[in-house]
């Protein structure tokens, strides 16, 4: 940190994620955001920097992500398996997408400003028109997945299935205001929530035990939507799920 410091086309250094507030344990990786004072810095002071960092630690793998128009990530894996994520962007391009940062240094004065004025003002979900589309083609996995079964294809159930649970976790998320990429936050749900969840994992790729995954995944789906239609005010899902549940009872008396 005192090294990028000394770069004059880095106006601060941000430190993001869990160890802004204290690590949560030894697995934990190191975020970090660099942030030039022109667009036009950002590309060379990412290459260079890649090239000091392997100078200065020892780096055994690295990866290169773009993340933006002019948004670059470096992906470090030191050889004690420690991971530096080191992101570089411009002060114009800072914004605040998780609520955990502290400034390490700031020779522009306005980033912790920008930062709390971006999080303050941050656009919100429209959780209405995500809700829509979940419900509305929540029909693909399921009668994919049925199909799959009657098929023989067990692999292609098993992925459908998962399709039905993860996007009920999507849901669940959402409604709750978690942090959902990778799904970060899922194990802080409700215990009867996850309990559920158990209920839609496939046991084997007997045709048996992939019929009984899917009913549970599509049960716990539709349960979800039963607290969507009641906080938007909404009447989408119980026909839905009265008709789907005939389409899978079929699927089971008519071999």
């Amino acid at each position: 940190m005192t090294t990028l410091r000394s770069d004059q086309r880095i106006a601060g250094l941000l430190v993001v994620g869990s160890g802004a507030e204290g690590f949560e344990d030894i697995y934990s990786d190191i975020d970090l955001c660099a942030v030039t004072t022109s667009a036009d810095k950002v590309r060379p002071a990412f290459q260079e920097w890649g090239v000091k960092i392997r100078e200065m630690l020892p780096v055994f793998h690295s990866f290169e992500s773009v993340r933006g128009a002019n948004i670059y990530l470096w992906i470090l894996l030191l050889e004690n398996f420690l991971e530096i994520d080191l992101c570089f962007l411009c002060l114009d391009d800072l914004e605040a997408r998780r609520n955990r940062w502290k400034t390490v240094f700031d020779r522009s004065g306005k980033i912790e400003d920008i930062m709390q004025s971006s999080w303050k003002n941050r656009s919100k979900p429209n959780l209405e028109e995500i809700y829509r589309y979940r419900l509305g083609s929540i029909w693909h996995c399921i009668s994919y997945a049925a199909v799959a079964i009657r098929r023989d294809q067990p692999w292609r159930a098993v992925y459908e299935i998962e399709q039905i649970r993860n996007q009920t976790i999507e849901l669940q998320g959402l409604r709750e205001e978690l942090e959902m990429k990778r799904f970060r936050h899922v194990d802080q749900m409700s215990e009867d929530f996850l309990k559920s969840l158990e209920q839609t994992l496939v046991l084997s790729l007997r045709s048996v035990d992939l019929m009984n995954a899917l009913r549970a995944a599509t049960t716990c789906f539709f349960r979800e939507t039963q607290h969507f239609d009641k906080m938007l005010n909404l009447k989408l899902a119980e026909r839905f799920e009265t008709k789907v549940k005939t389409y899978l009872e079929l699927f089971e008396t008519n071999p």
